[in-house]
């Protein structure tokens, strides 16, 4: 049924008139009078009679004339709340990514996006590693930014923004500070501060001790790269962190020296396949031309 049927109903129930209807509904005498006919043979009864060359509703009109009211009042109502999702659904990008996103090219690219599109929100927020990938399949968020080293997840699409090393951090008048080069063997006796479990950082610095022969002790394990610089800084030990991040808290009391033997991890966007909002797909072919110049090439993983 034609909901703008109830609204010519209601509005001649107020006015009484075809011609002052059509006028307030911007259409024509006739036109009001073929959908009051209209809605009369669908709810099979007469909704108006004439009486003394005017005319009211009857009896089955005033039965009617509330439920029509609610009707186009819930529809109005409805609209609003639809036309507030979809703006919400299309407007605005749920994104998660690690602490230390302000490292890297990427946090540039989404200010750059932002400004290109100001009808567009992003709304972030900082987890660590560990959880992000989960948050992103179990819905709380649409695109994350993480931190890659074997990735194999056919459910996953991925854009591979930047690449990064791992380095080791130094008191800056340690006997190895003005290496070019470092094995981490050097450092088997030396006391480590590292990122915890939860980055996905602290296996991957086992893994490279072991692979230089070695267990490091291990005197502070968390998620403040800020403080680990400051222990460092006053001589506490030595750590073992990625170079972006370690070059953004760097200061003349720490040195920073590269590793001989290392593991390559990825810095990346991250979506679960499938249907995406207008927003989203906006972000992602911006992501797509920007960091590859607009070619679907192997940096891009499906």
């Amino acid at each position: 049924m034609d909901i703008h049927k109830f609204k010519v109903l209601v509005d001649l129930s107020k006015t009484l008139n075809y011609t002052d209807t059509a006028e307030n509904l911007f259409t024509t005498q006739g036109n009001i009078s073929k959908q009051i006919l209209a809605l009369e043979k669908d709810l099979g009864t007469k909704l108006f009679k004439r009486a003394h060359r005017r005319i009211e509703l009857t009896s089955e009109g005033q039965l009617i004339l509330p439920y029509a009211q609610k009707i186009l009042k819930d529809y109005s109502e409805m609209t609003v709340k639809l036309a507030e999702f979809q703006a919400s659904e299309s407007s605005i990008i749920e994104m998660q990514t690690i602490p230390t996103m302000p490292s890297y090219q990427s946090f540039t690219l989404i200010s750059q996006f932002l400004k290109a599109h100001p009808e567009i929100q992003i709304q972030l927020k900082e987890d660590e590693s560990y959880n992000l990938l989960t948050s992103l399949k179990a819905g709380k968020c649409e695109i994350v930014f993480a931190r890659t080293f074997d990735f194999n997840d056919n459910d996953l699409d991925r854009i591979i923004m930047e690449d990064d090393k791992f380095v080791a951090v130094l008191p800056y008048d340690h006997a190895l500070a003005k290496s070019h080069e470092l094995n981490l063997a050097e450092l088997k006796n030396e006391k480590f501060l590292i990122l915890g479990a939860s980055t996905n950082l602290y296996e991957p610095v086992l893994q490279l001790c072991r692979k230089a022969g070695f267990q490091p002790k291990i005197t502070y394990r968390g998620t403040r790269v800020d403080l680990i610089m400051q222990m460092v800084q006053n001589d506490m030990g030595v750590s073992v962190m990625t170079a972006k991040t370690a070059k953004q808290f760097a200061n003349q009391s720490v040195a920073i020296v590269p590793l001989t033997s290392n593991i390559n991890n990825k810095l990346c966007f991250i979506r679960v396949k499938g249907h995406h909002s207008q927003a989203n797909d906006l972000f992602w072919n911006y992501v797509l031309n920007e960091s590859n110049g607009g070619q679907n090439d192997s940096r891009i993983i499906n």
